[in-house]
């Protein structure tokens, strides 16, 4: 060196420290945090694409995007890197639109890019976008060369915050559940505790594994990817609470609330919505929905219309009505979905009534075993799509209990009664850790009907059959020639199989008897303990008979009247040929199922959470008191139903600290009850109303954040 020495640390004039040139073990913590933050986000992302069966791979680009930041943290100044940043979103922004088809409307006079970028910035799940693996695959490169290239430069708080936002957003969409979220936190304050700090991250909502603006939306849990939101203890509740997504729970609960009259001359299962898009742990509705023009296009092939006039007992945002509902005469404006469902804007209120007319499928068995097999590109695009990592085993018991079946009916007939005579009913019910529908198949002897239809569903698929998951109500109980009464635990799960030339029809896998039967020890055991709302004046003990369960495939017929009603035959015992009954249900798992496998990207993930716990010991106590202070003290206003339900996390979660947790099995009431905190209590009765009618008033909400505050500060 000329001249004079040049101080310790300091570095020639022109070069930039970066990574690779440490003298603090903490700086190697703090880069650890960034990483965590950028592997928090890509692990969601990855799942997106897993689940929407993409064929791109998240971790290729993800390490080329690393390698990427590290050459560039080498190479070029900031203000380069950010030219870099730039061109790369755009580079993705042009290949999402480029994918998009012409046909796909995602916004009113906006532009596709800018529609969906609008919804999900809204809340919208991305595994509600058709091309939801694309959007995944083009978001990957630029937060992640930008972030890591600001972490190889020393700047731990920025490149935590580029990556933070990334998983932000995915916390917005409702994508990125508790866990992620979790650890997306420790790496943040491992970036800005072992980094300069000189700005606190803004506290996240990790144990509810949501943003308040977007609690409800939809998203795929347990899998890193975000809750479906609500507190789905019914099946009702569980089934009919959330348009875009449902979540398979374990231990459920029946309601024998009334829900609805409804006046027909034909009876049927009262359908409300399905869903196309399943990720191996739930269900989510993917494509949007636009205003209805006053009619929808009949079913393909023979129909009968059908006239029913429905009037509500209490509040309900859907419009259950015999498929296909063709016409609507409803006191609310009315949206129409892509999969032929029609939904109130509002939800419709105790004593209001709505008429519907149904073009009812009278395809017969002969008619479904003649349709041919060539399906529409958008038939096959939405309806036979597995997770990528679906476990191939299913296909293969599928391929043994269907046989020498030679027709899709045939094929659907033998699943449907397989199911139906080799697994048993039952409410409680553990939910298993993997896939539902391989746990089903292999490992669980009995469940409910969101366990029966989902298995179908995905055992159909496998076999290149088009089938959806299907929701709504059984016909509940006959009071009249042409009149049912309809209550909470007729909420109901089934499964929807497209033929071509005669449309969408209903199988039903789960055995009706003791389903039945468990509905009338409910009602009874209601009756007893003298609960409200689950009688009408024509109602009443001894006189339960619920009517028969009908299908769209008739193989039999039940009297009424003068008219026939289609029935489904009840094959409880009987064992599909090629396959008895004595044949092993529960086969040893084989290598590579599901469940207990590890991945490369799970490995790297728990190695870096390591390294940010270490950093969290550093910062011992500083994320609850970020969480109370931020989450649990002060509650930003929002949408009223909104207010309510996090008014009651909050509560709950400091009622919780107090005294106890809620039990799976315990409600939200029953859980008020036992604790026998009074403001809790009346907040418990707001929250369960709102959760139930989809709908709050501004005073409801008003009520909620105070009696919220009692409780916190109590």
């Amino acid at each position: 060196m000329s001249g004079r020495e040049r101080p310790r640390g300091r570095l020639p004039e022109g070069r930039v420290r970066t990574l690779f040139e440490v003298d603090r073990p903490d700086r190697v913590l703090a880069t650890g945090g960034v990483l965590l933050v950028i592997l928090t986000y890509l692990a969601v992302l990855d799942r997106i694409v897993v689940v929407a069966d993409g064929s791109g791979s998240v971790p290729v680009l993800a390490a080329l995007s690393l390698a990427g930041g590290t050459a560039l943290a080498r190479l070029v100044r900031p203000r380069w890197a950010l030219v870099c940043f730039l061109a790369l979103v755009a580079v993705g922004t042009q290949q999402y639109v480029a994918s998009l088809p012409a046909t796909v409307a995602l916004g009113e006079n906006l532009g596709p890019f800018v529609g969906d970028t609008v919804s999900l910035l809204t809340g919208m799940s991305i595994l509600r976008i058709i091309n939801a693996d694309i959007w995944a695959l083009t978001l990957t490169p630029a937060p992640t060369v930008f972030a890591w290239y600001l972490a190889v430069r020393r700047r731990y708080v920025a490149g935590a915050a580029v990556a933070g936002s990334t998983l932000g957003l995915l916390v917005l969409t409702g994508d990125a559940g508790a866990t992620t979220t979790l650890l997306g936190a420790v790496g943040v304050a491992a970036a800005a505790g072992f980094g300069t700090v000189e700005a606190t991250p803004t506290a996240v909502d990790a144990r509810h594994g949501r943003s308040g603006a977007s609690s409800r939306m939809a998203g795929v849990g347990g899998d890193g990817l975000g809750g479906f939101g609500g507190d789905a203890t019914t099946t009702e509740a569980n089934l009919l609470a959330d348009s875009e997504s449902l979540q398979i729970q374990g231990s459920i609960s029946l309601s024998p609330t009334v829900r609805f009259r409804i006046e027909s001359e034909r009876v049927g299962y009262w359908r409300a919505l399905s869903f196309d898009r399943y990720s191996g742990r739930g269900w989510i509705r993917t494509g949007e929905m636009e205003p209805y023009d006053g009619t929808t296009a009949p079913p393909p092939g023979p129909a009968e219309r059908v006239r029913q006039e429905v009037t509500l007992a209490g509040q309900l945002g859907r419009l259950p009505a015999l498929w296909k509902p063709v016409e609507v005469d409803v006191p609310a404006s009315v949206d129409a979905y892509q999969d032929g469902s029609l939904a109130p804007t509002r939800s419709l209120r105790e004593d209001e009534s709505y008429t519907v007319t149904s073009a009812r499928s009278e395809a017969t068995p002969a008619d479904l075993r003649s349709a041919p097999e060539q399906y529409p590109d958008s038939i096959e695009q939405r309806y036979l799509a597995l997770p990528g990592d679906f476990p191939s085993r299913v296909a293969d018991r599928t391929a043994d209990i269907v046989g020498d079946a030679a027709t899709a009916y045939d094929v659907a007939n033998r699943v449907e009664a397989w199911l139906e005579a080799n697994r048993d009913y039952s409410l409680d019910v553990d939910r298993p850790g993997g896939d539902i529908a391989d746990q089903f198949l292999f490992e669980m002897d009995a469940g409910y009907c969101t366990y029966f239809a989902t298995t179908m569903v995905a055992m159909l698929r496998t076999q290149d059959i088009p089938t959806r998951f299907t929701v709504g109500y059984t016909p509940g109980e006959r009071v009249g020639e042409s009149s049912w009464v309809v209550r909470g635990f007729d909420a109901h799960a089934w499964v929807e199989v497209y033929f071509p030339g005669y449309g969408w029809q209903q199988f039903d896998p789960t055995p009706a008897g003791p389903r039945r039967l468990n509905e009338q020890q409910r009602l009874e055991q209601a009756r007893l303990s003298d609960e409200d709302n689950v009688d009408t004046n024509e109602t009443g003990p001894g006189e339960w008979s619920p009517t028969p369960t009908p299908t769209a495939t008739p193989e039999t017929t039940v009297s009424s009247g003068d008219r026939t009603a289609t029935a489904i035959p009840q094959r409880s015992g009987v064992a599909p040929p090629g396959l008895s009954e004595s044949d092993p249900t529960t086969p040893t798992p084989t290598p590579g199922g599901a469940a207990g496998s590890v991945t490369s990207e799970q490995a790297a993930l728990a190695v870096v959470a390591l390294a940010g716990g270490v950093a969290a010991l550093r910062l011992a106590g500083i994320d609850e008191l970020a969480y109370r202070a931020v989450w649990l003290r002060y509650q930003p206003r929002n949408s009223p139903l909104e207010d309510v339900e996090r008014a009651y996390a909050r509560a709950e979660y400091a009622l919780e600290a107090r005294t106890r947790t809620r039990r799976p099995d315990e409600t939200v009431r029953q859980y008020a009850a036992a604790v026998g905190d009074e403001p809790f209590q009346r907040l418990a009765r707001l929250y369960d109303r709102a959760m139930y009618a989809e709908t709050a008033s501004e005073s409801d909400a008003d009520d909620a954040v105070e009696l919220a505050a009692v409780v916190v500060g109590s």
